[in-house]
C-alpha cells in the first residue's frame, strides 16, 4: 500500500457552492455548518439567493455552547428565516451559559417566504 497525497480544490459556501435557483439546503459538514452561518453573509437575506428552506444538523460534538447556536439562529433569523428546533425554550436552551447536555447533535429547521427573500 502507497499513500498518494491528492490536492482537493474547495470553493466556499456564499459566492461559491450556492447557486441560485437553489430553494433547498441541507447542511450537514461535520461541524463546518458552524462556521456557515456564523459569516457574516448568512445574516443577509441576498447572501441565500433563491433558498426558502433550510435543514441544518447543528454538530454539539465540535461546539457544545449553546449560546453559539444562538448566535447562528439570530444570523438566520435577520436574514428573514423563521427557525424551529426540538426543545425550544427547555432549561438548555434559556440558560445563557449552557452547554449541550446530550450524546446527539440538533436539527435546524428554517423556512422564509419568497417574498421575504
Amino acid at each position: 500500500n502507497v499513500l498518494e497525497r491528492l490536492d482537493v480544490h474547495s470553493i466556499p459556501f456564499f459566492g461559491g457552492a450556492l447557486v441560485e435557483g437553489i430553494s433547498l439546503v441541507k447542511l450537514d459538514c461535520e461541524g463546518a455548518e458552524i462556521d456557515i452561518l456564523l459569516a457574516n453573509e448568512s445574516s443577509q437575506a441576498e447572501s441565500w439567493l433563491d433558498v426558502t428552506d433550510l435543514v441544518v444538523e447543528w454538530s454539539f460534538t465540535k461546539e457544545r455552547r449553546v449560546s453559539v447556536m444562538h448566535r447562528a439562529i439570530r444570523k438566520l433569523k435577520e436574514a428573514g428565516f423563521l427557525v424551529y428546533y426540538e426543545g425550544q425554550g427547555s432549561w438548555w436552551d434559556t440558560d445563557q451559559g449552557a452547554l449541550w447536555p446530550y450524546p446527539n447533535d440538533l436539527v435546524i429547521f428554517a423556512h422564509r417566504s419568497k417574498s421575504d427573500s
